[in-house]
């Protein structure tokens, strides 16, 4: 199972940027056999970076499921009457799960939090074992999902945590417990010597669609 994520920063006001990115969305999920959803980014991330996301069985499957987009007039007058609200180049990932089980999309307003690091390339067998570890540990303390997931193409080596929780309230409890958990840091301190020094970021998202 992979997971397809397009992230794009987008200027100006809100007030428009945000109606384009849900209204391109419904299009999408309309117009292909695509099921995406749209994450407003958050802390750690540039204002106005919005991202969206699928998951597909394959890569096959992906370029299956926007084939028909991609020959739609409509998809690409979307995708034109944002061309000044864009700040920069867009950036597709492809990510494999390798930890976890696939589920509906958390609901409108679920806040989700993305943990990255890189793994040294010759310990990345030690260190999708120890992501595994530090997922099911997290899971047992916030009795939350957390998948694991690497990325397929670009920095050979990144490792990603996802988790969600259903509102802010919800995400503030999470990182509580956490904190409180003393096991946790313990844990932690066993990635030592898998990760490349100061590759870890962790952001946030709220889905908006």
């Amino acid at each position: 199972m992979l997971m397809f994520s397009r992230v794009l920063t987008l200027s100006g006001s809100p007030r428009r940027a945000m109606p384009w990115a849900v209204g391109i969305t419904e299009y999408v999920n309309a117009h292909s056999s695509m099921a995406a959803s749209c994450w407003l980014a958050g802390f750690g991330y540039p204002l106005g970076t919005v991202a969206w996301s699928a998951l597909v069985e394959s890569q096959a499957a992906l370029a299956a499921g926007t084939a028909d987009l991609l020959a739609d007039p409509g998809y690409f007058d979307m995708i034109e009457s944002a061309a000044d609200m864009v700040a920069g180049p867009g950036q597709d990932s492809l990510r494999e799960l390798v930890y976890g089980t696939p589920g509906e999309p958390p609901a409108l307003g679920a806040v989700a939090t993305v943990t990255t690091a890189t793994a040294i390339v010759d310990r990345m067998v030690d260190a999708v074992g120890w992501a595994v570890e530090i997922a099911q540990h997290v899971e047992s303390v916030i009795a939350t999902p957390v998948a694991v997931l690497t990325d397929v193409f670009g920095t050979l080596g990144t490792i990603n945590w996802i988790s969600s929780q259903p509102d802010f309230a919800a995400a503030d409890a999470s990182r509580g417990k956490l904190n409180a958990d003393g096991d946790y840091m313990k844990k932690v301190s066993g990635s030592k010597g898998l990760f490349i020094e100061g590759s870890g970021h962790i952001g946030q998202l709220t889905r908006i669609a």
